[in-house]
């Protein structure tokens, strides 16, 4: 049995998708990207401006997203990753086309990674690695070989605004070893919530943007009866999209503001239910006031969402 009322869960919805997903994007996402790119600003102008240069959005896919399941180990081989590649490129960025033409992008920067984790006696773990780095560089290559650019960000952001739809990209993006269905999830969830392109996008497709971890699977049994324990992380995903939906509040936004909660606010899932139970309250106590005061409903945030 869900632990909120409707009303409760729309208000729920309302303030991880508003302040919670804002304070993700600004406090984590864009901090992280350009500290993949080396970007002296983490303003979210600039982050996106920089995504537009291949090199900086090879770098954000490869040290920031590739290990970003990784637990533990994420930091420290995305950093691995990100030095393998200015092996190959010799410290200049200009030397990126090149990389991607030469015809083995692929081999050249697996090798470069394994040197440099053996230069910092590190495992190579090639079965979980080998795929994910040259699969990347070989997406990358193909791109460039279509355009002369190579730029894996943008290809995918306007195979979708060009289709309104993710499951085709999702597909090729997963189709690389090691980058699995929530990485996959993941990078298209934060490039539709950074264009504002959930609007324009099929609702059929909202599953794959909603990236499915352990707190996304504690919370969903709280909002709807439609979830249980058991419930498979795909039928998680499709339920709390048409829950989002239903109550006109961005999807992507709401499972940013979850994150947000994991990784910043709470990190102890034990607090998940008391912390929502709070925000519900305190949202119902100033929606109380403003009603008193002025004898109206407060404004909500409007939403128009295609289909």
């Amino acid at each position: 049995m869900a632990a909120f009322t409707p009303a409760e869960v729309e208000v729920i919805l309302r303030r991880l998708a508003d302040e919670k997903a804002e304070r993700f994007q600004r406090e984590v996402l864009f901090p992280q990207m350009a500290r993949a790119m080396r970007l002296p600003s983490s303003d979210g102008k600039a982050v996106r401006e920089a995504l537009a240069d291949p090199y900086y959005a090879f770098r954000v896919m490869l040290g920031y997203y590739a290990f970003a399941k990784r637990g533990n180990d994420r930091v420290e081989y995305s950093n691995f990753a990100l030095q393998a590649l200015e092996r190959v490129l010799k410290g200049n960025k200009a030397n990126f086309g090149a990389f991607l033409a030469s015809g083995d992008a692929p081999a050249q920067l697996w090798n470069a990674f394994v040197e440099v984790c053996q230069q910092n006696q590190r495992k190579v773990n090639e079965q979980l690695n080998r795929g994910l780095i040259e699969g990347l560089a070989a997406y990358a290559a193909r791109v460039y070989a279509e355009d002369e650019i190579g730029n894996i960000w943008m290809d995918i952001q306007q195979a979708i605004v060009k289709s309104g739809r993710v499951e085709p990209i999702y597909q090729k993006i997963t189709e690389i070893r090691g980058i699995g269905p929530k990485v996959g999830s993941l990078v298209l969830r934060d490039m539709v919530a950074m264009y504002d392109l959930e609007r324009s996008i099929e609702p059929s497709d909202y599953h794959y943007l909603q990236p499915v971890d352990t707190w996304i699977r504690r919370i969903g049994p709280m909002l709807t009866d439609e979830i249980t324990e058991e419930t498979a992380d795909w039928v998680i995903a499709g339920k709390l999209s048409k829950l989002c939906r239903r109550h006109q509040v961005s999807g992507v936004r709401f499972n940013q503001g979850v994150q947000y909660l994991a990784i910043v606010e709470l990190r102890d899932l034990e607090r998940l239910k008391p912390y929502l139970r709070s925000l519900a309250q305190s949202a119902s106590r100033t929606t109380d006031g403003t009603r008193a005061a002025t004898g109206t409903r407060p404004a909500t945030r409007s939403l128009t969402w295609r289909g």
